[in-house]
């Protein structure tokens, strides 16, 4: 599973008038790891703080016109001044892609970078044939949430204690965060689980979130 050729994913998702998307290259990597640590210090611990390390790009990144890695990045510039970045993971073997990281200057929040950012994500997903794209958002605001719904993707669950953030000077505690998801290939192309192979707090869940997979009349399972 490639990634695509970003040029057409860029026109088909075009940012606001004044910004322009930018595959990242290895010139622009100190740039994006200050402007992280200056945008988003509380990424100096858990999941994301790789994203503040030299070598986890060197190892891990696709640069422009390099050999392509697992880690995509794209940077959103207005002129030369850099106003935001997205990141994605791609899983071959689940054909599905990981919206892993990204942040926007707070100078340029309200721009709807976001907003253009997860639009990206999707088009580059589905150009390269991914049937499945999910990312985490945080519950300390409710800004990415409500960005992701509108989107259409879906809530599946909340993980309890993930990821580790910094939550004060000196105070670091793990924390909730929101499981969102959007499949990308037909409904014909998914195995509909039998409920009776699910236990009951299994198919309560499955019916809240799958309402209209869920049929009334079908026996419940009589496991305990």
């Amino acid at each position: 599973m490639q990634w695509p050729d970003l040029n057409a994913a860029f026109r088909e998702v075009p940012l606001p008038q004044g910004y322009r998307y930018c595959q990242l290259r290895r010139v622009d990597v100190p740039a994006l790891r200050a402007a992280i640590a200056e945008w988003h210090p509380d990424v100096s611990v858990g999941a994301a703080s790789c994203y503040l390390e030299q070598d986890f790009y060197e190892t891990t990144a696709t640069f422009a016109d390099e050999a392509q890695r697992d880690l995509l990045v794209v940077l959103a510039w207005k002129g030369e001044e850099l106003a935001g970045f997205v990141s994605w993971d791609r899983e071959p073997a689940q054909q599905a892609v990981y919206g892993r990281f990204g942040v926007v200057s707070p100078a340029h929040r309200g721009a709807k970078i976001s907003t253009c950012a997860m639009q990206l994500g999707e088009a580059i997903a589905r150009a390269m044939g991914a049937g499945f794209i999910y990312t985490l958002a945080t519950l300390k605001v409710a800004s990415m949430q409500l960005a992701l719904e509108h989107a259409g993707y879906q809530l599946l669950g909340i993980a309890p204690g993930y990821d580790r953030e910094r939550v004060a000077p000196g105070v670091v505690k793990r924390v909730y965060e929101a499981w969102y998801a959007k499949v990308l290939v037909p409904e014909s192309e998914l195995l509909r689980p039998d409920p009776a192979k699910m236990t009951p707090k299994t198919r309560e869940l499955f019916q809240l979130l799958f309402p209209h997979l869920f049929q009334p009349d079908e026996p419940p399972t009589g496991a305990e």
